[in-house]
């Protein structure tokens, strides 16, 4: 069984517009939907992905919906389906972002398939 792992060099969910995700009704608060919005810039991207080496410059004190395994744990799917949850949403940001033959699919696939 596959487990998911978030990869370095990454950031494609730091680039997440928030009408492409209708299963976030009911897991963010109003007050979570201001700050991601807060957070990004005139293209998408989170200000705080250093975009040349794809790093939070926040990681330390990122939102709770920046944490993977706390913010998953909200949604219904998560909680049935665990780690199958995470590896489709990750590897739909990625391929939205990066494509299907990114390096950083690539990537992907290798460390869920390590675990």
């Amino acid at each position: 069984m596959k487990s998911w792992s978030c990869i370095e060099n990454c950031g494609a969910c730091c680039q997440l517009d928030l009408t492409d995700r209708d299963n976030l009704s009911g897991v963010l608060s109003n007050k979570d939907i201001a700050l991601i919005n807060s957070m990004k810039s005139k293209d998408g991207w989170c200000k705080y992905l250093d975009r040349s080496s794809r790093k939070c410059m926040i990681y330390e004190s990122r939102p709770h919906f920046c944490r993977v395994n706390e913010f998953s744990s909200s949604f219904k799917k998560y909680l049935k389906n665990g780690d199958k949850f995470l590896i489709d949403c990750c590897t739909q940001h990625i391929t939205s972002i990066y494509g299907s033959k990114s390096e950083q699919m690539k990537d992907f696939k290798s460390a869920i398939s390590r675990k």
